[in-house]
């Protein structure tokens, strides 16, 4: 193993010897042009969410169409201390985020509840420990100061304990991951779960609280995904299946024994779908009915994601508010044991330079008619593509005039200090900081237009039955291409499905003409060329690319991957705006703790592979494959890329100033005159890097 470290260590030139530079945000002091607080207003009593029109607005004052752009906090991150609280809140809102989703609160109960790691103790379920509520209720006021909503996730990883709550024990087994799939359909885990929605609401004051803007009920689930995924077959034994066994029956009106329904020729498989299907709608429906009747009647809730059940969820889920969803580009891969802290890998992929395939397949599995929100996304870090992520997505889901997205995840506890890259977190991952609140901009104020036509996709009862017939049908994208229908629609179309009687009609799509989106898959390229947005994003290499307003070319130096995007701070279109803040993010990474001179982490082929990759080990655990995602200490270093961007622009002059990490001008220099605009060599050699610049006419 040592070797296999040391050869990969010795195979690090063959990806290029990349220049770095140190750079860390100061996020309580950030302020001038990465400060997008601007965009936020305290919430009161007109800014309650509801649904119309197929989207979210705000019920009173303006009425005016709300797009959410957030992060999850997960664990103990979802109860800062009392003198943290606002802290964190303005923070956030610096990033322009005007929603936080409360994510994982249920999981881990606390035996000690000055912990606060959870809503829950590990009394009898559901127990509420008094210290987290009464800090949640705390950190809600914040955000409310601060313009920034709550996604309330309801049931996400409580673990049922037999002996504890009542329930029957699995013979033989310890009951499943998160209890999925019992919790669906055992009838006094429905119960619990009521009792705990009505009492989590309660105890945080939220009915009529417009600072509730959604609710999510069960997290990534469902009995039709749990079937598809075998663990029916493995968990509903003993008296969970007598109790599915009954409801079976009660739904055939036939006694019909529970074996066989792999196969799947089963005369009876058809039925059987629908009655899973059937038992996800009626535990969503009870759990609908607990929570409007702690909250009110008109916060929106939603049941599942739809890559949990797919096509059947658009009857499972019918009386939902809206649709929600999750994916990920280059999760972490663990060989040998799951959560490995020193054996892991990434592929190192990008969105961009993979087809867009994650992008295309959330459109797809968006329901016409309903808000539709991508609740957690990330491509996380030390992926070197991972700059991408944020601004791509933002600008593909104001093409397709989605409603909510929410970055996976600002922070997992209340390391709040934390200041280098860890794991899935935005909190010390620069990388992925640099652009975000462009980003938020860029969605929330529709800054790329919609696509000009909208084309609906006709799902009828066959196609859902098809769906849930294949064990591992992939995403449901994958699963229209089957059917001839080409998710790339979703390059040219505002797309999404709609439920059909009878046969569905074949889908005819016409071109539209895109102006503000295009995307180059054979190149590896997408190019933002909006008035008030513009970038590039990909495999830029050395060419000259154009983006409307900019055009951009990578200089030998760099690694040929482009994260460049600019937008107008002052709501004018690029080309006649005073005020500008263009990002150049690279990768990043921290130090090997102990090095005296620092010296930064490597990032290498895992053993014995050729297109895996991982961090280097730490000395003390220089036998295992990979270094630990949270052990890198300060200084953080980012990758130059330095560039040159050619600004369309009807100024005569632009001061360009770089920023630091907290927003403050460093030493300025001024872009050149060329034909045609304003030139400005990026990260040139003799100035002062930094991954944003402030552009001021």
């Amino acid at each position: 193993m040592r070797l296999a470290w040391i050869l990969c260590l010795a195979a690090i030139p063959l990806f290029g010897q990349q220049d770095f530079y140190r750079f860390s945000v100061d996020q309580d002091r950030l302020s001038g042009a990465p400060d997008f607080s601007s965009l936020n207003h305290p919430i009161g009593p007109g800014d309650r969410i509801v649904v119309r029109d197929g989207h979210f607005y705000r019920e009173g004052g303006d009425r005016a169409r709300v797009r959410f752009f957030g992060v999850s906090l997960a664990f103990g991150a979802n109860f800062p201390e009392q003198q943290d609280a606002a802290r964190i809140a303005k923070r956030l809102r610096r990033l322009g985020i005007n929603i936080v989703r409360l994510h994982h609160m249920d999981s881990n109960p606390d035996a000690d509840p000055a912990r606060a790691d959870s809503t829950l103790t590990t009394g009898p379920y559901p127990t509420l420990n008094p210290v987290s509520i009464a800090r949640l209720r705390n950190f809600l006021d914040a955000l409310k100061a601060e313009g920034i909503y709550a996604d309330l996730n309801v049931h996400v990883g409580y673990l049922f304990r037999p002996a504890v709550d009542q329930v029957p024990a699995l013979p033989g087994m310890d009951m499943p991951k998160q209890s999925k799939p019992l919790h669906i359909f055992y009838p006094r885990m429905i119960e619990l779960q009521q009792e705990y929605a009505r009492k989590l609401i309660d105890a945080l004051k939220l009915k009529g609280d417009p600072v509730l803007a959604i609710v999510e009920i069960d997290n990534e689930t469902s009995m039709v995904q749990a079937w598809m995924r075998g663990l029916l077959d493995r968990y509903a034994v003993g008296d969970y299946k007598t109790e599915l066994q009954k409801q079976w029956n009660a739904y055939t009106g036939q006694d019909i024994p529970l074996v066989g329904f792999k196969d799947t020729a089963n005369p009876h498989l058809d039925q059987w779908l629908e009655f899973l299907a059937d038992r996800d709608r009626y535990y969503l429906d009870r759990m609908r009915r607990a929570i409007r009747a702690s909250a009110d009647n008109f916060v929106p809730l939603t049941g599942t994601q739809m890559g949990y059940g797919g096509l059947l969820n658009l009857d499972s889920q019918a009386d939902m508010d809206f649709q929600d969803n999750h994916f990920y580009i280059d999760h972490y891969n663990f060989p040998h044991r799951q959560w490995d802290a020193h054996d892991w890998r990434i592929r190192d992929a990008s969105s961009v330079g993979t087809g867009l395939s994650s992008f295309l397949n959330m459109a797809a599995a968006r329901v016409m008619g309903m808000p539709y929100t991508v609740s957690e996304f990330n491509q996380p870090w030390p992926n070197r593509q991972g700059a991408e992520i944020d601004p791509t997505l933002a600008a593909f889901a104001a093409f397709q005039d989605w409603d909510g997205l929410m970055h996976f995840a600002y922070a997992h506890a209340r390391d709040w200090a934390n200041t280098v890259p860890d794991n899935f977190n935005v909190n010390g991952d620069w990388t992925k900081f640099v652009n975000f609140g462009q980003a938020a901009a860029l969605f929330r104020e529709a800054a790329i237009d919609p696509a000009k036509s909208a084309l609906a996709i006709p799902v009828d009862r066959a196609m859902e039955l098809r769906f849930g017939r294949v064990k591992d049908p992939g995403g449901v994208a994958t699963f229209l291409a089957t059917a001839g229908i080409d998710p790339g629609m979703a390059l040219l179309h505002r797309i999404g499905l709609r439920k059909v009687e009878g046969a569905a009609a074949p889908v005819a799509a016409t071109r539209d003409l895109v102006y503000e989106l295009a995307y180059d898959p054979k190149a590896r390229l997408l190019v933002l060329q909006g008035d008030k947005a513009a970038g590039v994003f990909g495999y830029a290499g050395t060419k000259k690319i154009s983006a409307g307003p900019i055009d951009v070319q990578l200089a030998p130096s760099a690694r040929g991957f482009a994260t460049i995007l600019l937008t107008a701070l002052d709501r004018k279109p690029i080309a006649d705006s005073a005020h500008l803040l263009l990002t150049t993010p690279g990768y990043t990474l921290g130090t090997v703790p102990g090095t005296d001179p620092p010296r930064r982490q490597q990032f290498i082929l895992y053993p014995g592979t050729k297109d895996w990759w991982t961090l280097e080990p730490e000395p003390r655990y220089s036998d295992r494959p990979s270094g630990d995602r949270s052990a890198g200490v300060q200084p953080v270093w980012m990758e130059r890329v330095e560039s040159t961007v050619t600004l369309h622009s009807s100024a005569k002059r632009m001061t360009v100033y770089p920023l630091d990490g907290a927003g403050s001008r460093l030493v300025s220099f001024a872009a050149q005159p060329v034909a045609g605009g304003l030139e400005i060599h990026l990260q040139a050699d003799g100035q002062q890097f930094a991954p944003w610049y402030e552009l001021v006419r």
